[in-house]
C-alpha cells in the first residue's frame, strides 16, 4: 500500500531518464517525496484537518510550494497518500510481528501486544488516530482507509486466537480480537488527553496488559462466567443522526454573566442555553473546523455582533460549550452511579452498557471524535476534555471501591481507566464492519463480563485455566 501510494507523484518523464542517470535520481526523488509525506503527517497531526495545508508542509520540509506541487499536485494528492503511508507502515510492522517465523503463536502474540502498548505510550500514534477519526466524518477517503486499517487489525488478532485455540471457530476468534482491538483503541484516545503520571499509570499499563493476554489465553467457560447483561436494542430510525442537544450552562461556566431570578435573567438564560446547545450540534455534524462565532451565529438566523452579547469571544462560546456538554454526560452518569436498590455492580454495568451504546452511534461518536480532535489544538477544550474524562473514571472508581473494599485507590482508579477505555474503544467497531461484521451483541456481552472481572481485580489467569 505504501509503495503503491508513494508511486502515485512520480511523473512519467522520469521514466525515459537514463538507467545510471535515472537510478541516483530516482533514488533522490523517493529520499524527497518520504520527507514530504513524513511531514505531511507531522503537520496533519499538529494543525489538524482544518489547518492541513501544503504550504505548511512545504515550509516544513525547507522547500518551496511550487517545489512540493512538482510532486503532489494537489492538497488532497498528498493527504491521502500521508495518511495511506503512515496507516500502512503500522498495520505492516504489526502484521510482520504477528507471522515472526519460528516463533509459537503465544510468543508473537505478546510481542504484538508489547508493540501496540509502545506505540500508545511512545509514540505520536494517539494523536494522528484522534486526528483521522475526526477527519474521517468529513472524506469519505478517511473513513475507508480507517475502515480498511480496522479491518486488518482485528484480523491479525483473529489469526493469532486461531492458532492459540484451534477448536475456536472463526466467529468466536474474531469476537475476541474485537473485544481486544477495542481496548487498545480506547487506550489511545485515553492516550491523546489524559493526564496519569507515575506509578499510576504503571499499574494502568500492568493492569491493561494482563487483561489482553486474559482476553487472548482464557477458556471460553471463564469468559463467560460473569452473567451477562442483554444489550439495550439500538436506537431505531434515529440511529446514526445527529442527536439534537439540549445543553444547560452552568453558572460557573459563566463567569461574567449573572444569573437572576427576574424575568429578564430567565430570557437571558433560556437564549444561552439555546446557543450553547446550536453550538453543541454544529460540533457534532460541522466538525471543529466550522465551529465559529459566524457559523454559529447563522445557524442561530441572528447577527454575529447580537451573538456578541452573549459571548464576547470565540473562546467564551468554546469554553462554555464543550463544559455544558461534558457536564450533561458526567452528571447522567452520576446520576445512575448513585447508591440505590440495585447492587452496585449492576449500577457500573449499566453505566459501561450506557456508555456502550451510545460509544456504538455513529452520531454520538462524531461529536465526541471532534472534540477529543479539538482537544489537540485548543488549551481550553484539552483542560476541559481531562477534567470530564477524570470526573467520568473517578465514578467508575467510585463503584469499584464499593464492589472490593480491598482495593488501594491506584488499584481502583486503574481499574476505573480499563473499564472506560474498554466500553470507550467499542466506537471503533463500526469501522470496517461492511467487510468483516462483527456481532455487536457478543462484543457486547463480552465486554459487561469483562467489566465485572476487571472490577473485583479477577484478571489474572492461573495455571489450572
Amino acid at each position: 500500500m505504501q509503495q503503491r501510494a508513494v508511486k502515485q507523484g512520480i511523473p512519467d518523464h522520469f521514466e525515459a531518464a537514463k538507467p545510471d542517470m535515472q537510478s541516483a535520481t530516482q533514488r533522490k526523488r523517493e529520499l524527497r517525496i518520504r520527507e514530504i509525506i513524513d511531514a505531511a503527517r507531522q503537520v496533519f497531526q499538529d494543525d489538524g484537518y482544518a489547518g492541513f495545508a501544503t504550504r505548511r508542509v512545504a515550509d516544513r520540509v525547507g522547500i518551496t510550494l511550487g517545489n512540493l506541487q512538482y510532486y503532489f499536485r494537489t492538497k488532497e494528492e498528498l493527504l491521502r497518500t500521508a495518511l495511506l503511508a503512515y496507516v500502512s507502515q503500522v498495520i505492516e510492522d504489526y502484521t510482520t510481528i504477528a507471522n515472526r517465523p519460528g516463533i509459537g503463536a503465544a510468543q508473537r502474540c505478546t510481542a504484538l501486544i508489547n508493540r501496540i502498548f509502545q506505540n500508545i505510550n511512545e509514540t505520536d500514534l494517539p494523536k494522528f488516530m484522534v486526528e483521522i477519526e475526526a477527519f474521517s466524518s468529513h472524506e469519505p477517503y478517511a473513513a475507508e482507509l480507517l475502515n480498511d486499517m480496522q479491518a486488518q487489525f482485528r484480523g491479525i488478532f483473529a489469526k493469532l486466537l486461531s492458532e492459540l485455540h484451534p477448536a475456536l471457530t472463526s466467529e468466536a476468534c474474531l469476537l475476541r480480537a474485537a473485544v481486544i482491538v477495542a481496548q487498545m483503541e480506547g487506550m489511545t484516545m485515553f492516550a491523546s488527553h489524559g493526564d496519569y503520571p507515575g506509578r499510576d499509570y504503571v499499574e494502568f499499563v500492568r493492569l491493561a496488559k494482563r487483561t489482553v493476554k486474559l482476553v487472548v489465553s482464557a477458556s471460553t467457560q471463564i469468559l463467560d462466567s460473569e452473567a451477562p447483561r442483554r444489550r439495550s436494542r439500538p436506537r431505531g430510525a434515529d440511529a446514526g443522526r445527529p442527536a439534537q442537544l439540549d445543553l444547560r450552562a452552568h453558572q460557573s461556566a459563566q463567569g461574567a454573566v449573572h444569573y437572576r431570578p427576574t424575568a429578564q435573567g430567565k430570557r437571558r438564560e433560556l437564549k444561552i442555553n439555546e446557543i450553547i446547545s446550536t453550538a453543541a450540534n454544529l460540533l457534532a455534524t460541522e466538525g471543529y473546523a466550522n465551529f465559529t462565532l459566524a457559523r454559529v451565529a447563522k445557524e442561530l438566523g441572528i447577527l454575529p455582533s447580537a451573538l456578541q452579547n452573549y459571548f464576547p469571544t470565540y473562546d467564551d462560546l468554546l469554553r462554555t460549550t464543550i463544559s455544558a456538554l461534558g457536564q450533561a454526560y458526567v452528571d447522567r452518569y452520576a446520576e445512575m452511579g448513585k447508591p440505590s436498590s440495585k447492587p452496585v455492580q449492576e449500577r457500573l454495568i449499566e453505566i459501561a452498557a450506557e456508555v456502550f451504546e451510545e460509544a456504538c452511534d455513529p452520531a454520538v461518536y462524531r461529536l465526541w471524535a471532534e472534540m477529543f480532535a479539538l482537544a489537540q489544538h485548543s488549551d481550553i477544550t484539552r483542560e476541559i476534555v481531562r477534567s470530564v474524562y477524570a470526573a467520568y473514571r473517578v465514578g467508575y472508581a467510585d463503584l469499584i471501591r464499593e464492589i472490593d473494599s480491598s482495593a488501594t485507590a491506584r488499584e481502583c482508579l486503574a481499574r476505573a481507566t480499563l473499564i472506560a477505555a474498554l466500553v470507550d474503544g467499542a466506537s471503533t467497531l463500526r469501522f470496517g464492519s461492511q467487510t468483516q461484521p462483527v456481532n455487536l451483541d457478543r462484543v457486547f456481552e463480552l465486554i459487561v463480563a469483562m467489566t465485572a472481572r476487571i472490577a473485583h481485580g479477577h484478571v489474572a489467569i492461573s495455571s489450572a485455566d
